[in-house]
């Protein structure tokens, strides 16, 4: 099947959003609840599902051969997972493009490439961004607002509250069991964990001060969370099943005090891969004991990643509600775990699914991480959610039901 088969590029014109959404939490509302926006909705088998591509990597050699080709190959693979799974919806979480090798007056090129296959396919999407996708180049708020003026019509990415220009994408979408429902039946948050990469194609430059940071903001978006879920629980008198997508990991084991020595988060990061990652959590694990988290700075680990964190917890509220916590950033990752270390909060890691970037040994095929939620996993007293990854080949493997019953030696 040749490319153009397999992608049917959209050739939409740009449409702006008919809402803005504002950035200052005094004039704050339910964001997500847009009335301009086509709601979203489980569909009649009362089945919603959602693929999540990470580490795609696209525009990294685009002056030498194998650039334009591993672009097509992420291109073909990404086409090949959404023919095969059909899904409800599509997240983008984070890396987006290598920045740093691409330039300021082509970037966004190669956005239109990341969503092709998807918007052929008219699949509602979200993204997320990552440190490579803040650069000289390019930063996240130029992303956001690229994609709202171009994809309108399918992208539901917003920048609710967060540091311009490079950590304002933190925001939440609602599903809902049907159109006329008045309560949505699970939301997905989406959180910007910001950080840069210094360089352009012409070579090393300087990292701004304000970018030089690797973590969700701690200033504006615990509030934002603990707001939005007030207002939720007041407007909907329950806690809404959630799922939530974060390019770079927290770092986990350090919840409790903060870690500020080096010898305490090396420690931190050998408790990770002790912790989280023993079977039955099924997956690549090969960027282990010392996968790149949150909350460092200079090579030390100052716990900043903490109130983001914390707030999620707080969302949660031991109820079990936040289905799964997704990474991506660690492109040798593709397992999911829960232990008292997450405060019993399920994480999973998104694997590979570009040709650009690192590859180890096991992430050589590439993969989208997806979701199967469903209405009745969702009413129960404590909710549960499918995950497994699909592959480029057709495989689809290390499929897990997180929930209560889900690794309960580590509750």
């Amino acid at each position: 099947m040749i490319l153009g088969a397999l992608l049917l590029v959209s050739s939409a014109t740009a449409v702006p959003l008919a809402h803005s959404f504002s950035n200052t939490l005094s004039q704050a509302g339910l964001f997500g609840v847009n009335g301009n926006r086509k709601r979203l909705t489980f569909d009649p088998h009362g089945n919603f599902k959602v693929v999540s591509f990470s580490d795609m990597h696209f525009g990294e050699g685009e002056d030498v051969t194998w650039g334009p080709e591993q672009d097509v190959n992420t291109s073909i693979a990404h086409a090949h997972i959404l023919d095969k799974e059909k899904p409800n919806y599509v997240v983008f979480n984070g890396d987006l493009i290598t920045g740093e090798n691409v330039y300021a007056d082509n970037a966004t090129k190669y956005l239109d490439q990341v969503f092709a296959p998807t918007v052929a396919r008219k699949i509602p999407f979200s993204s997320t961004h990552g440190n490579h996708d803040n650069t000289l180049a390019i930063n996240h708020q130029e992303e956001i607002e690229y994609e709202q003026a171009h994809y309108s019509a399918l992208s539901y990415t917003r920048s609710d509250v967060g540091p311009k220009p490079y950590g304002s994408g933190n925001y939440w979408v609602p599903v809902y069991a049907s159109k006329n429902d008045p309560v949505p039946a699970v939301v997905m948050w989406f959180f910007d964990s910001r950080s840069f990469v210094s360089g352009n194609p012409a070579g090393p430059g300087p990292v701004p001060p304000e970018a030089d940071v690797y973590w969700v903001d701690e200033k504006t978006v615990p509030q934002y969370i603990k707001q939005q879920r007030a207002l939720m629980l007041r407007t909907w008198k329950k806690v809404l099943p959630a799922l939530v997508f974060v390019h770079i990991p927290v770092n986990l084991p350090s919840l409790e005090p903060t870690v500020e020595q080096e010898t305490q988060h090396r420690l931190s990061q050998v408790q990770k891969a002790d912790v989280l990652a023993p079977l039955p959590s099924a997956g690549d694990h090969d960027d282990e004991p010392d996968p790149a988290t949150q909350g460092f700075l200079n090579n030390t680990y100052t716990g900043r990643d903490l109130p983001f964190w914390n707030a999620l917890v707080d969302m949660d509220g031991g109820h079990g509600t936040v289905l799964a916590v997704t990474s991506g950033h660690d492109h040798g990752e593709s397992w999911c775990a829960r232990a008292t270390a997450s405060s019993g909060i399920p994480i999973c890691f998104n694997g590979h699914s570009g040709y650009g970037g690192y590859v180890t040994a096991h992430s050589a095929v590439r993969n989208g991480r997806v979701f199967g939620l469903n209405l009745r996993d969702l009413a129960r007293e404590v909710p549960v959610v499918r995950t497994w990854n699909s592959y480029e080949n057709g495989t689809v493997n290390e499929e897990v039901v997180l929930g209560p019953d889900y690794m309960p030696e580590f509750n």
